[in-house]
């Protein structure tokens, strides 16, 4: 008997090997878009400056720093609530919490496409079960 479940990820995981993941300071849970400040920390507001990447967490040390995914294939994205993204589509992110959101005032259109839907969501770092999220592509980064 197996306990694996398809249909949920672990925020913080991906799926696939194909990444490039650094980290900077500040703390941005995972699964959510991440943008540079002048001062080199981090948020998630489309005023703060451009897009990194995805956040996968705190880095391991937990000095401080997450941990993001500059490039990747297979990595989780936090959605807007009701958001049932079209798997191919173009990714778009919430310009103020950083979230998948769909396409429009707002929103920020990425290099990025939507390739799975989990119907059971993610399994947040802090236990919260059945987040909204989706797995994106950005091979080439946001």
């Amino acid at each position: 008997m197996s306990n694996h479940n398809p249909n949920i990820v672990l925020l913080g995981s991906t799926r696939g090997n194909i990444k490039e993941i650094g980290n900077r300071k500040g703390v941005i849970a995972a699964g959510i878009a991440v943008r540079l400040k002048s001062d080199q920390t981090i948020s998630t507001a489309s005023a703060d400056g451009g897009l990194l990447g995805i956040s996968v967490g705190r880095d391991m040390s937990d000095i401080g720093y997450t941990a993001i995914a500059y490039k990747g294939v297979g990595v989780p994205l936090r959605l807007t609530a009701a958001f049932t993204p079209t798997i191919g589509a173009p990714v778009g992110i919430d310009n103020t919490t950083g979230l998948g959101k769909a396409i429009g005032a707002g929103v920020t259109t990425v290099n990025a496409v939507y390739s799975a839907l989990l119907s059971d969501g993610g399994l947040a770092e802090d236990g919260v079960t059945k987040v909204p999220c989706a797995i994106i592509d950005f091979p080439g980064g946001l």
